[in-house]
């Protein structure tokens, strides 16, 4: 079974990653900014991916941070499900 499909960046938002792993979206439209932890920067980065599925962003969370595989895939839906509703992403 496959993966949903993951959407994809808004091309009206702008990122800029910190120093310290964090990271900035600005929504040129809205102009609403969002600060993402360092989770969250790997899921926005992993939405350019073109192979990139919610299964194998995860597991990059849970190698790099100190998390279950459980938890870090309910991360990345809730990340992807609020990056949605605040038009950050389009859909698939």
């Amino acid at each position: 079974m496959t993966e949903p499909r993951l959407p994809r960046p808004n091309p009206q938002v702008l990122f800029t990653e910190l120093d310290d792993g964090t990271g900035v979206l600005l929504h040129l439209d809205t102009k609403f900014y969002f600060t993402l932890n360092a989770a969250a920067v790997i899921v926005w980065k992993s939405l350019a991916e073109p192979i990139a599925e919610p299964g194998v962003i995860a597991e990059r969370i849970t190698s790099l941070f100190r998390v279950d595989r459980e938890t870090a895939a309910r991360d990345v839906d809730s990340v992807l499900r609020e990056m949605l509703e605040d038009g950050l992403v389009l859909p698939a």
